[in-house]
């Protein structure tokens, strides 16, 4: 590409030297330092072994975050802290002035977080803020024939807006104390008055403005490439415009650009566009005029073998690719601005992008993000951070935010994902003197109308409904909620869904940094003490399929907002830099799909246009039933639906029980439809049968399918006692005499032993609490109930308000037949249905949740009754009397409640300095 300045490297080798503390003085440094090979560019902590032979190898000091993590740990775990060096690098260099012309500068692509910059002794500026590339210019008196830069960068943490502490995805976690200068360093000279052009799209796609930034005015030639050559062109001595006619439009699914090139003299600047525009009009966001439905992931910024961002175009378009084979058109950047390399890959391959400051920054970086961003078609949203409390002092800080993005851009202004002090989590010295309104829920709407004045849409926490509560997710109620915003809301970060870590993976980060830490290790010795290590690798797999049913619906439950503007999905993949070891992934940290999922399934519900019902969570049936639901469409495609056909049918056992097949003859677009009442007689039958709704829609150009399980019981009715002592629960006292006395026993409860609830709402990811997965083996009592050896959605009721029964002496027997596994970060030996020959008699306990409403309920209690009453009842195992007071009176150090529901404590901005 031909640029508008000559530029001359300056990477390489530098002289170092090292302080602990920051430099902040203008006086230029002292130091006698030494040469290290490949200093620039380069993170120090990659550089460790260059300093071993350093005098100031001694002084370095490591990140104070990083100590002993290791499991197992019972309270709230800590983020994956590295060794990163902390403090300040001196360097120094010498270079020969090039036989170049024009206004000469500094150009740096990345620093962190900080550094001053002397040349030939004299200062020439200090620049904080590592989000984007930067310039320092050079005075003309100061540049000689031989020259020496002197540099001082530190790494300690930045103070931003009102001196709060600046922290963002790049510069927590594993990547606290991140430090060096992280990309080239160029001298360069402008020959041309040109320094930036930005190329912004009109609200209604006819025309282009082109804003140029030079130093002084001077005359412009300008044309427009397409791959075909010169479609416009034109001359002007400042910013100009031109119309679009003729060009195409720029989406992900066509992802047009054209080259703009800027001719001054001999220079020529250049800058690739595409002619598009994202809108907003009250609910509802446009792309190109087009009503459009966000279906983003959070990219949290994890490299398992670099930990730091690549600068490898190729990476970032695989990952896109990937993305976009799973339905993804958008994709929200946590707390960091991408590099250059990632924006051109979404640029040319068509994905949407929020980008997203570090928390705190400084409206001079924030200015900064807005100039580097613009320049990338794909960028349509910017925001000012994650989670930050609002007070008014800062809701007039990113009013001013919001003037510069709509100023010098033509995106749109997010003011923070997800909206504490607007929508939830109140400092309680404010709620005395704020006019709180608690219909429908807590929030505070003058401060909401304050933002709205100023803002085009709201990343929204939705109060936990499509989050840490996504099985409660309900449709009627979250599009109600649209009235107290009146703007299109993106809801943050759904899904909050953990798996069990796959130990299989711990070969792959041989070698990495992240390797070289107890991680994995840690997990290994934890769950070898427990004697569970072996269950590992099953332990993860039926996670997975866990994981997975629990995200189809709370994705499903997204779309059939109609009042919702999309959402970003917190877990493409697993980011194990977040509370050491955060598998929120549907795929792995290597993008690699995790088991039981296909692109095919999450195409069912992550397409432009899927096919929905509104059964809920109640999926068990008895028989001769009737099954009645609405089947619906969310369709955002480009064509509306037109004379398109809906197929609906059950199948029972691979045989078609119901069918029916519709025409949709009124067009269907932008927006959820309802196609479709199913309203379907179920047969009988003598055993529990798994069910298959399908739905299939197709037209000319479109097809979407999805698919459901459901669950079809018996009548069944509560067998004869007989000598069975049935109880729903007892003292310990009561079951140790009646064994004693040779009763059998059968408890369909938890009492009297020590246990944890349970819920068909899988762990959050990262925490140390909740359950990851289940385990059904095979026994009399579940061989006739169709399962894949994990509970699916027919134990939804049976473990919603259910019980475990906790095993954690090593004196027991740990043998269950419905195993019910806790975080693999505090390993609590579990069991939701197990048996004894227990002192004289024989014991059998279920503790789920025994409900009369529910089929499959009433089938496991009429199955367990019949098996205790028959010749099968022979338990492997025997209890003693000290083992059933183990069980009874054990201690069980239950893990940690899980208190981070949108309040990390690891964050270093959850709260303000003046809080």
């Amino acid at each position: 590409m031909e640029k508008f300045y000559t530029s001359f490297p300056l990477n390489g080798a530098w002289t170092m030297d090292y302080a602990p503390e920051a430099y902040k003085e203008k006086s230029v440094p002292e130091f006698k330092g030494v040469q290290i090979e490949n200093a620039v560019p380069g993170y120090w902590e990659d550089m460790t072994k260059k300093f071993l032979e350093a005098p100031f190898f001694r002084k370095l000091v490591i990140n104070p975050e990083y100590g002993l993590q290791q499991y197992p740990i019972a309270e709230g775990a800590p983020d994956m802290a590295l060794p990163n060096i902390t403090g300040n690098f001196f360097y120094r260099r010498t270079f020969t002035r090039p036989d170049a012309e024009g206004k000469a500068e500094i150009h740096f692509e990345g620093v962190q977080n900080s550094v001053s910059v002397w040349l030939n002794g004299e200062f020439l500026a200090r620049h904080e803020g590592y989000s984007t590339p930067f310039d320092i210019k050079i005075p003309d008196e100061i540049l000689t024939d031989e020259n020496t830069l002197v540099l001082s960068v530190s790494n300690i943490r930045l103070e931003g807006y009102a001196g709060e502490p600046v922290s963002g995805i790049t510069s927590r976690a594993a990547s606290e104390c991140t430090g060096g200068i992280t990309g080239d360093v160029e001298l360069r000279f402008y020959p041309s008055p040109m320094r930036d052009a930005a190329v912004l799209v009109s609200s209604d796609l006819k025309e282009v403005t082109v804003r140029i930034e030079p130093m002084c005015e001077a005359q412009y030639t300008w044309q427009v490439w397409d791959e075909n050559g010169i479609i416009k062109s034109g001359e002007a001595c400042g910013d100009f415009t031109f119309d679009t006619e003729g060009m195409d439009l720029w989406a992900p699914e066509h992802p047009v650009l054209y080259t703009l090139k800027i001719m001054c003299g001999e220079s020529v600047l250049e800058r690739s566009f595409g002619v598009r525009r994202l809108t907003a009009d009250d609910v509802h966001l446009y792309l190109n005029g087009q009503k459009c439905f966000l279906r983003g992931i959070t990219e949290h910024c994890y490299y398992p073998e670099t930990v730091n961002p690549p600068h490898d175009i190729n990476h970032y378009r695989s990952v896109i690719k990937q993305l976009k084979k799973l339905g993804f058109n958008f994709i929200r950047f946590h707390t960091y601005i991408p590099t250059e390399e990632y924006m051109q890959a979404a640029d040319e391959m068509g994905i949407m992008l929020h980008v997203e400051s570090p928390n705190n920054t400084s409206l001079n970086e924030w200015r900064e993000i807005v100039n580097f961003c613009r320049r990338h078609t794909s960028v349509v949203i910017y925001c000012c951070g994650n989670e930050l409390y609002m007070d008014d002092a800062f809701i007039n800080h990113l009013r001013l935010c919001a003037e510069e993005v709509h100023e010098n851009t033509d995106s749109l202004f997010s003011p923070m994902s997800a909206m504490r002090g607007l929508e939830y989590c109140w400092e309680a010295s404010e709620l005395a003197d704020e006019a709180t309104i608690y219909e429908p829920f807590m929030h505070n709407p003058r401060r909401l109308a304050l933002t709205g004045e100023f803002c085009d849409l709201y990343s929204s926490y939705a109060r936990e409904l499509l989050s840490y509560r996504s099985l409660d997710a309900d449709v009627k109620t979250i599009d109600d909620w649209s009235r107290l915003y009146n703007k299109p809301r993106v809801s943050h970060e759904i899904c909050i869904d953990g798996t069990y870590t796959d130990l299989s993976l711990k070969s792959r980060y041989e070698g990495t940094r992240i390797g070289n830490i107890d991680m994995f290790n840690s997990i290994e010795r934890h769950l070898r003490e427990k004697g569970l290590l072996h269950k590992a690798p099953l332990y993860f797999k039926n996670s997975s399929e866990w994981q997975r049913r629990v995200r189809k619906y709370c994705f499903e439950a997204a779309r059939r907002c109609e009042k919702l503007a999309g959402f970003d999905f917190l877990g493409p993949i697993d980011t194990h830099w977040h509370t050491f070891g955060y598998d929120v992934g549907m795929m792995n940290e290597f993008y690699e799909l995790k088991p039981g999922e296909t692109v095919r399934n999450v195409l069912m519900y992550n397409s432009e246009t899927v096919l929905l019902n509104d059964l809920g969570t109640d999926v068990n049936f008895t028989s001769g039933d009737t099954v009645s639901c609405g089947i619906y469409t969310s369709h955002f495609g480009e064509l509306p639906l037109e004379n398109a056909r809906l197929c609906v049918r059950i199948e029972l056992g691979g045989k078609i029980i119901f069918r029916d097949s519709v025409e949709i003859t009124t067009p269907v677009h932008g927006g959820v439809f309802k196609l479709y009442d199913l309203c379907a007689a179920l047969p009988k039958v003598k055993a529990p049968c798994e069910m298959k709704l399908y739905a299939e829609l197709c037209d000319n150009n479109i097809h979407a399918e999805n698919e459901w399980e459901l669950y079809l019981f018996p009548e069944v009715s509560v067998p004869d006692a007989g000598d069975l002592l049935i109880s729903d629960g007892m003292s310990a006292e009561e079951l140790e005499k009646a064994l004693s006395d040779g009763k059998d026993v059968v408890i369909l409860g938890a009492s009297p032993f020590k246990a944890l609830p349970t819920t068909f709402r899988i762990a959050l990811a990262g925490r140390t609490s909740g359950n990851l997965a289940t385990v059904i083996c095979d026994h009399p009592i579940t061989e006739k109930l169709p399962h894949d050896g994990f509970c699916g959605w027919q134990f939804r009721r049976l473990m919603e308000n259910g019980n475990a029964v906790c095993f954690e002496s090593d004196s027991v027997p740990f043998d269950p037949i419905i195993e019910v596994v806790s975080t693999h970060k505090y390993a609590i030996r579990q069991s939701a249905l197990f048996e004894f020959k227990a002192l004289n008699g024989r014991l059998l306990v279920c503790s789920f949740n025994f409900s009369e409403s529910d089929p499959a309920a009433k089938w496991l209690k009429s199955t367990i009754l019949s098996y205790a009453l028959s010749g099968d009842f022979d338990p492997a195992n025997t209890l003693d009397a000290d083992g059933l007071r183990a069980l009874t009176c054990g201690k069980v150090i239950k893990a940690a409640a899980n208190t981070n529901l949108a309040a990390n404590l690891n964050d270093k901005t959850m709260r303000r300095k003046s809080k």
